[in-house]
């Protein structure tokens, strides 16, 4: 799957561009990612960070501790706090853009779902996609680049 699109927040301060072949996109059911989209999961596809631009605005951060010991850092628009992507520090060379920022969503097909023993009870997955009850292993998935991929 080649991904061509642009992306940006709710207000639209805050747009990038991206051009790339994702290495996987999936659904986070942690609870953090819970309360950071006020849903019940955040969807995301990883891609290379120089396959992404920003095009207009400044986001601003916020840093935290992830399960797993690694520096999350999502960023966000600044005027209308529209989340638009994230930065793992076990994968500084990646950047997990949130699928609902991107112009065209229906482009990513979701492969995997991470956290599943964190889903609400309600929230049904599909029988032929890979699911995790915690983190999820992508080595598969970085075979082209698997200097990228830390787990």
């Amino acid at each position: 799957m080649n991904l061509t699109d642009l992306g940006g927040c709710q207000c639209g301060a805050c747009r990038y561009a991206v051009n790339t072949t994702p290495f996987i996109a999936y659904t986070c059911h942690c609870r953090a990612c819970q309360k950071l989209t006020a849903s019940a999961c955040l969807a995301c596809v990883q891609v290379p960070i120089e396959d992404v631009s920003l095009r207009e605005g400044k986001p601003s951060s916020h840093v935290r501790m992830a399960d797993s010991g690694n520096q999350l850092q999502t960023f966000f628009c600044q005027s209308c706090g529209s989340t638009l992507y994230a930065e793992n520090s076990a994968r500084p060379r990646v950047r997990t853009l949130h699928i609902g920022s991107l112009d065209h969503p229906h482009k990513v097909e979701v492969q995997a779902h991470i956290w599943t023993s964190r889903k609400l009870h309600w929230v049904v997955l599909p029988s032929e996609h890979r699911v995790y009850p915690e983190a999820g292993d992508w080595t598969q998935d970085y075979a082209s680049d698997p200097t990228r991929y830390h787990s």
